[in-house]
């Protein structure tokens, strides 16, 4: 069992970022804290705290897009759990493109 940190940059308004998370639900028990912009993610092997901040919007010339930096905390966490949550998080995250 581990303990890590990271974060992420991610071009997402906070609404959106929670509604993302759905897909996660079968796999993980989720709680949200909104007074404290928090997201705990758990199940055996694996307790992943998110932290999030609203930062400033990012602009690509007249494109507008939200941000949200995203602190991950693992606590007492399966390094093979985390690198799984990835995998997962990540597939949430995915938008197509034309």
């Amino acid at each position: 069992m581990v303990s890590r940190t990271s974060s992420r940059m991610m071009t997402i308004a906070h609404a959106e970022f929670l509604r993302s998370l759905s897909p996660l639900k079968q796999h993980y028990q989720i709680e949200i804290d909104e007074a404290r912009r928090e997201v705990e993610i758990s199940c055996r092997g694996l307790r992943a705290v998110l932290q999030l901040h609203e930062m400033g919007p990012v602009k690509l010339g007249s494109l507008t897009m939200p941000s949200l930096k995203v602190f991950f905390r693992f606590e007492d966490s399966a390094v093979d759990e985390i690198s799984q949550f990835w995998a997962r998080f990540d597939l949430c995250f995915r938008r197509g493109g034309g």
